[in-house]
């Protein structure tokens, strides 16, 4: 009788075939579940892989923010946002991975623990797929607006372009009093004697791109309004975009159908 014997190459290629099917990377596309565990939690949230991926070569990445509403650990109600929409409902294949966290019922991505939550899940997802770390994008609405400005201030290296739908940076009312506390004590520029300025020169080296409705009665155009000044006043690279008669749950829909908006941003690099 004859003996196959595996020697220890063919083990160590096993292995590594093992390692490949296993990876969430080999042959899965479209909306993937994934979990980060950050100071002993488990955090579930969504990867978008285009059906097209793979690692042969570096790929463009959207951290897309939910706005408030979305909250939850099912991993999944983030996903019901315009943006969101777009990706999965546009046949051709998105050109970019995009990464969708969601923050806990009861947060903000204001809070300190959800800002890290972010970029728990931004480095998780580069470390399992190819990702081109000079092309990594932030993009939010409303609550996921106001989530970028101060996340961008933090980790100002990690961006190379913003997209802000409708962003509040100055924390007001519905919030409480104990919440805006608790968001000038975690993004502490906020404290600053103009804190549009202190922002601006903070990102003025990544591109923006800033959509508002001046109809908008939760949050105010003024917001956009003056950090888009702040940032020009500086020579910063700022695209406004401010739609008239529009109110604060149609300016998603419009920002996400700019038919200039993608090819903008893929275009972005660190």
């Amino acid at each position: 009788m004859t003996r196959v014997r595996i020697t220890s190459p063919n083990l160590g290629w096993l292995l590594a075939v093992a390692l490949l099917i296993a990876s969430p990377a080999a042959g899965q596309t479209g909306f993937l579940d994934q979990a980060v565990t950050l100071h002993g939690t488990t955090y579930r949230y969504q990867v978008y892989v285009p059906s097209d991926y793979a690692p042969t070569r570096a790929w463009p990445l959207i951290v897309s923010l939910h706005g408030n509403g979305r909250q939850g650990s099912d991993g999944m109600l983030q996903t019901g946002t315009d943006f969101a929409i777009r990706v999965r409902e546009n046949r051709t294949p998105f050109p970019a991975l995009v990464v969708f966290p969601q923050a806990q019922v009861g947060t903000r991505w204001a809070d300190a623990e959800m800002e890290e939550l972010v970029i728990a899940a931004l480095d998780q997802t580069m470390a399992r797929f190819r990702v081109d770390a000079a092309r990594v994008y932030l993009h939010g609405y409303s609550m996921g607006g106001s989530g970028s400005y101060r996340i961008a201030y933090k980790w100002p290296s990690r961006f190379a372009a913003i997209v802000v739908v409708a962003g509040r940076l100055i924390p007001a009312a519905p919030n409480t009093p104990a919440e805006i506390d608790s968001d000038r004590r975690a993004n502490p520029f906020l404290t600053a004697a103009d804190p549009f300025a202190t922002l601006a020169e903070r990102i003025k080296s990544i591109p923006i791109w800033v959509f508002h409705g001046d109809a908008d009665r939760s949050v105010p155009v003024t917001e956009s309004r003056q950090l888009v000044a702040a940032l020009r006043k500086i020579g910063a690279t700022v695209r406004y975009t401010e739609y008239p008669g529009v109110d604060h749950n149609v300016a998603p829909q419009k920002a996400s159908a700019e038919s200039e908006l993608l090819g903008w941003l893929l275009s972005q690099h660190r």
